[in-house]
């Protein structure tokens, strides 16, 4: 690899300066910024949709500032000698034409968010290895991996760890009611007072603050150039005062709660969180001056030259690459566009009995991000009760899979109060003449039974069971997506929930008879 890059230089050699640095500098530069700019736009969308992962825009620029501090204070280059950097570097580069083809059908899927972010932060090692060996791999590889603390966590962890610190702070916040003589008892997630339920969502569970503290605590570890065992140290006590912070944010919410109504909490919920947020930085700020001391103050090197360049071909094959990867993926799935897709509405059943609008909080509306959306309670001549929520987010944006599938069953009504018992799996129903596919959950609430049907609906080109839920989260069916070229597809969501019925069976077989008439194609 050495010969290699010293025999490029000499060929590369100009008489002209300009010529030289454009060569070694300008053109290293614009190719892996390019690179980073494609990275930043597909994790921007959660960024931008998931007010949990908001901290990220600061990601960049921390990572940023932690480079070129090292640019200063780098040590001198040492040759790169190992042959499996190659192997790294051109496998990571190829690997970015699949990946970036999947995550424009899937921007949702966070598992293709992790490998364009680690092909990203691979290369951009590699290459810095090339550079200046493994002196420089050693002195830059935080900055560069920095940028991994910006990618949304697996749903599975996150939604775990959502659960637990809501349940947590639902319970402290319980006790220390109680303690002070103020009457409120806990179910699943809510509070009850004597003026109604407050609930515990995922700003309150303590999820953002937490996620921000941990980011916050890894940029001041390396700023301070902490050892190991301090940079854990502050790592522990970050995440512990998220915590705290936001028991104390949760608890005075609930206290205005208390004194000025339900209602009167909404104007606080904001300001509060904002507030607790601060806090909880500038105490990890001076935690982090306590822990680690203050910040060291290194002399800028002037004896450490760049030993050598990345191979020419190797460089200018990468541009090349990227290019055809972001100007090719954009010709398969413009190639691929159509207007005919097929979308449905929903009928509200207006003559029923008992038939009432359910209306959506402010809270709700920012999460979900809808378009259009309306919900509504009635009940049936058989005495059973429904419940029904019908979203539509536009297409042609990505943040609208992103919003659609935001929301859950499972995940969501567990916050309410609601004990889910069975998840059933999917069935498919037909209405009109589509195939629709429904997830199928039991849930408890106050000891009564409730049946939940959701179906998430992509407005495709063609009829089919295909656009249901039944294969919507199905690994093969976002792969298919893209063989099909379908991206930023319009998005419809529909809810049903049925009470009033002794077996899930029996639920079923109502939906069945009553949604031919609540579809309209």
């Amino acid at each position: 690899m050495t010969d290699e890059n010293q025999i490029c230089n000499a060929k590369g050699a100009s008489k002209n300066p300009l010529n030289r640095k454009f060569a070694q500098e300008i053109i290293p530069i614009a190719i892996f910024g390019a690179l980073w700019l494609v990275l930043i736009a597909d994790l921007s969308q959660h960024w931008a949709t998931n007010r949990e992962y908001s901290f990220g825009w600061f990601v960049p620029v921390l990572c940023a500032y932690l480079f070129l501090i090292g640019w200063r204070t780098r040590p001198p280059a040492e040759l790169a000698r190992s042959i499996v950097a190659r192997w790294i570097f051109w496998t990571a580069g190829v690997a970015l034409l699949p990946t970036w083809l999947i995550a424009q059908a899937n921007p949702d899927w966070r598992l293709i968010n992790w490998l364009l972010a680690v092909e990203v932060v691979a290369l951009s090692l590699c290459a810095i290895y090339f550079v200046g060996g493994r002196s420089w791999l050693k002195h830059f590889g935080f900055s560069v991996c920095f940028i991994l603390a910006s990618v949304p966590w697996p749903a599975a962890v996150e939604i775990f760890v959502i659960r637990e610190l809501s349940r947590t702070v639902t319970a402290l916040t319980v006790a220390a009611l109680n303690l002070f003589h103020i009457w409120a008892t806990q179910h699943g997630y809510l509070v009850e007072l004597k003026g109604g339920l407050v609930g515990i969502d995922e700003a309150c569970s303590g999820i953002r603050s937490l996620q921000a503290t941990l980011m916050l605590s890894l940029f001041f570890g390396e700023l301070h150039r902490g050892t190991m065992l301090r940079r854990v140290v502050l790592l522990l006590c970050g995440a512990l005062i998220a915590f705290l912070c936001n028991i104390g944010r949760t608890l005075s919410l609930v206290t205005v709660a208390v004194k000025d109504g339900i209602d009167g909490m909404t104007n606080w919920h904001d300001p509060l969180g904002f507030t607790a947020l601060a806090v909880c930085f500038l105490f990890v700020w001076l935690l982090a001056r306590l822990v680690l001391g203050p910040i060291p103050k290194i002399a800028p090197r002037s004896d450490a030259p760049t030993l050598a360049t990345i191979a020419g071909k190797w460089l200018l094959g990468l541009g090349a690459w990227l290019l055809f990867t972001v100007i090719g993926t954009e010709v398969w799935y413009r190639s691929h566009e159509t207007k005919e897709n097929l979308r449905w509405s929903f009928l509200w059943p207006v003559h029923k009995r008992e038939f009432a609008e359910v209306s959506f909080s402010k809270a709700d509306a920012n999460t979900l991000g809808f378009d259009q959306a309306r919900g509504a309670s009635w009940a049936n001549e058989d005495g059973s009760r429904w419940i029904a929520y019908f979203f539509n987010w536009g297409e042609g944006s990505p943040y609208s899979r992103i919003r659609a599938r935001t929301h859950r069953p499972e995940n969501c009504l567990p916050a309410a109060g609601y004990k889910l018992l069975e998840d059933r799996g999917t069935i498919t129903i037909k209405a009109k003449n589509l195939f629709i596919g429904f997830h199928s959950f039991n849930f408890e609430h106050e000891g009564e039974q409730f049946y939940v049907f959701f179906c998430l609906w992509e407005a495709r080109p063609e009829k089919s069971e295909r656009a249901g839920i039944g294969r919507e989260w199905e690994r093969l069916f976002r792969l298919e997506s893209v063989l099909r070229g379908e991206r930023n597809l319009a998005q419809q969501a529909l809810e049903v929930i049925i009470s009033g019925f002794d077996t899930p069976e029996k639920a079923e077989a109502a939906l069945r008879r009553e949604i031919g008439a609540l579809i309209k194609v």
